[in-house]
């Protein structure tokens, strides 16, 4: 059976494990969006280039913003990765959320930049383009449709697997605030089952033999420490237990990152 170090160790070790998959994902939403990014800023600038008018400059300054927000975030992501020490009581958990909420904030955005580009495309095609334009523009607003279908399949794909990150996050939370629950029990029955009861005392000595009886008495008087400081032995052990309590903070799952 494995001492309460060696179960803490465990538990640290699955912490770790669980949280580097949600930072891996995180990871691969914010490239994910930095890539859709890129597409689209190169779509308006083509458009721009090909139509030979300005209105696509609204469309490449927002995502030129967004580009620049993202990017900002994937430093953050980063940065997370080099942390070492990690609990379910550490500030990584606050951080992680954090992010989560920024990178859903970023995907309603882009989600909207793209609106505004296919809006921006089909308000083309009531000018007078050239043939050559007007399949530029259709060609564009095949790539936007399948952008936004391709966005929509990634982020419940991600949603699916963050959550299962984080139900086992939850769950480990769970298991490492019962397993302390019932080391601190154990801990305090035995600190009561080493000072028997008056009641407890005619009964043990009338099974044992009156010589034997004398020699033991006489031996604890030599060996066997006080009540009193074996009292305050325990009194340390549960306190020392207290200090190393974990999960003290529960975690919540973040649904924040889901597409209508």
């Amino acid at each position: 059976m494995k001492n309460k170090s060696e179960v803490l160790d465990v538990q640290e070790d699955q912490i770790k494990e669980v949280i580097g998959e949600i930072k891996e994902e995180l990871g691969k939403t914010a490239e994910y969006l930095e890539n859709n990014t890129d597409t689209q800023l190169a779509i308006a600038k083509e458009l721009k280039e090909g139509l030979e008018n300005k209105d696509f400059d609204v469309n490449l300054e927002e995502l030129k913003a967004l580009k620049e927000e993202i990017t900002g975030l994937t430093a953050e992501i980063k940065r997370l990765h080099e942390v070492k020490e990690i609990s379910l009581s550490s500030l990584i958990i606050r951080d992680i959320k954090s992010i989560g909420n920024a990178l859903s904030k970023f995907q309603e955005k882009s989600i909207a930049s793209l609106k505004h580009l296919y809006d921006n495309m089909k308000n083309q095609l009531n000018y007078r383009l050239t043939k050559a334009q007007e399949k530029l523009v259709q060609v564009k607003i095949g790539i936007v449709k399948g952008l936004v279908n391709s966005m929509q399949g990634f982020m419940k794909r991600q949603q699916k697997k963050l959550d299962a990150c984080l139900e086992k996050l939850d769950n480990l939370s769970k298991e490492i605030q019962k397993d302390e629950e019932n080391r601190n029990k154990e801990s305090k029955k035995e600190a009561r089952e080493e000072i028997p009861s008056e009641s407890d005392k005619p009964k043990r000595e009338k099974k044992k033999d009156i010589q034997q009886l004398k020699k033991e008495k006489e031996s604890n008087k030599e060996k066997k420490p006080s009540v009193l400081k074996t009292l305050k032995e325990n009194q340390k052990k549960i306190k020392a237990m207290d200090k190393d309590t974990l999960g003290k903070m529960p975690i919540k799952k973040d649904k924040g990152m889901e597409i209508g």
